[in-house]
């Protein structure tokens, strides 16, 4: 981060990466995905299942690939989905709807990590997988429509340091794997105002992308789910799993006990599809997984003259270095993205500028206001809106925060948890999140994979290996002192 006065307090950001992120909070901000209330959402069996095969904690896009793997591949295998409030109502059903890649602005960085070829093989998943979530949001688009659109993305830069590195990030890139050669167009200044109408950017860079409604892509799918596993598959809502034990002495197949208000089920695997919250469940997690609050709003400019709706065309991103407010001590963190619904022409708008203790929290019943003002400034900046005039009928129809699990190395966790992190003697808890504010383009095709181990199969060729959890990824790469670097150089 760009040093400021006043300077983050280290011994602040120490101790909330290592504090308890709690259960999902019961009177979480309303998501605009969810306004529209699928049948399911409170779906629940009259008692929970006193045993299962598989509990899947988490229902949003990384659980219901985990449950749709397991139901496939296995078939006799009976799961039981839980989730803490109703379906799919963490991450997926709070995020930006966003189907796009960060390759370029991260590449170098990851390539110092994990080396070029590894870093290659990430990008490619990360392709791969956001063609699979294309995939499976036409396949099961029968009940509630997805929405989804292919556009180009433009990453806008308002600033020539970041604009150097992300142009410096394509040169590597483009050398290290001539494959990917053209993913990218780079535009000049003027490209950007006269040719996307984006205004105040240094330059900027093209990509294919897509957006899409996650919600319904999610409900659809586990709609077809229980239709066609109705035996082997049950949802339970508004269950949140308050503690996980270990006791093979009393059921040597069943050798997990899983505990809720509603009672609790035993179970063979325990799979973490929990994401910022892992940390409760998981305390050794704890500083090595650690939440970040997001924020995420809809706004109307339709009143205004200057308005235009390009969503059938475009989504975008705002590069700026990351700051600290001197003056309110609010943290800017360098990235605002946003996309157009191309119906209505509203503008989903998400970023964050608030305090550190609100950026780092598991708390998604409040919303930054902070956060909201800038989301409305900036956007009104982006497209000049505002034309140095007074607003012309702005309104936030909606705001909402939702939370993010981000790692100490910046790449996603897979596999079968070591006893290190759980304490318990068991092989057979598994975790698959930490995807760093990039949920879409990992998720659903490291879910595919952990489904794959949890059946005693190998995991996809695709999936990278730096993803997998090991004793030498624990020992060289995630660490709490890593998570405080990480967040000292987003």
């Amino acid at each position: 981060m760009t040093k400021s006065e006043p300077e983050v307090d280290e011994q602040k950001l120490l101790e909330l990466i290592q504090q308890d992120p709690g259960l999902p909070r019961d009177n979480p901000t309303a998501s605009y995905w969810q306004h529209i209330v699928h049948k399911l959402s409170n779906v629940k069996s009259a008692s929970l299942p006193p045993t299962t095969d598989i509990a899947i904690i988490g229902s949003g896009i990384t659980g219901a690939s985990v449950a749709k793997t397991l139901l496939e591949q296995h078939g006799t295998y009976r799961i039981t989905l839980f989730e803490a409030r109703t379906i799919c109502s963490g991450a997926t059903g709070r995020n930006g709807g966003q189907l796009a890649i960060n390759a370029a602005e991260n590449y170098i960085k990851m390539k110092m990590a994990v080396g070029a070829e590894m870093a290659g093989k990430i990008i490619q998943f990360n392709i791969k997988t956001l063609e699979a979530m294309r995939d499976i949001a036409q396949r099961f688009a029968h009940a509630q429509d997805p929405e989804l659109t292919d556009v180009v993305k433009l990453r806008a830069f308002k600033d020539e340091a970041s604009f150097g590195a992300v142009c410096e990030g394509i040169k590597e890139l483009e050398r290290d794997h001539p494959s990917l050669k053209g993913v990218y167009t780079v535009l000049d200044a003027e490209s950007c105002e006269k040719e996307h109408g984006v205004f105040g950017a240094v330059g900027g860079v093209l990509h294919a992308a897509g957006t899409v409604w996650p919600y319904h892509v999610v409900t659809n799918l586990l709609d077809a789910l229980m239709s066609e596993y109705a035996s082997r598959l049950a949802i339970e809502t508004n269950t949140p799993v308050t503690k996980v034990d270990y006791k093979p002495s009393t059921d040597t197949q069943h050798s997990y006990i899983l505990h809720s208000a509603r009672g609790s089920t035993r179970a063979t695997h325990v799979v973490y599809c929990t994401n910022g919250y892992t940390g409760h469940l998981l305390p050794n997690l704890r500083g090595i997984l650690y939440p970040m609050k997001g924020t995420m709003t809809v706004q109307d400019w339709s009143a205004n003259p200057r308005h235009q709706n390009r969503g059938s065309k475009a989504s975008w991103a705002i590069h700026y270095l990351p700051y600290l407010d001197p003056e309110t001590g609010d943290v800017a963190d360098g990235l605002i993205y946003g996309m157009q619904d191309t119906g209505t022409g509203w503008y989903f708008f998400g970023g964050e500028k608030s305090p550190v203790e609100d950026l780092l929290s598991a708390n998604d019943t409040t919303i930054s206001a902070t956060s909201v003002r800038f989301l409305q400034e900036s956007l009104s900046s982006l497209f000049d809106l505002s034309g140095g005039k007074l607003d012309f009928g702005n309104k936030v129809v909606s705001s909402w925060s939702g939370i993010m699990g981000f790692s100490s190395d910046g790449l996603p966790l897979v596999g079968r948890l070591p006893l290190t992190l759980t304490n318990r003697d068991g092989t057979g808890e598994w975790f698959c999140g930490a995807f760093n504010g990039y949920g879409m383009p990992s998720a659903w095709l490291a879910g595919e994979s952990l489904g794959l181990m949890i059946v005693g199969k190998s995991p996809r060729a695709y999936l990278p290996e730096a993803f997998l959890i090991s004793e030498e990824r624990l020992r060289e790469r995630l660490s709490v002192e890593q998570s405080m670097l990480h967040l000292a150089d987003p």
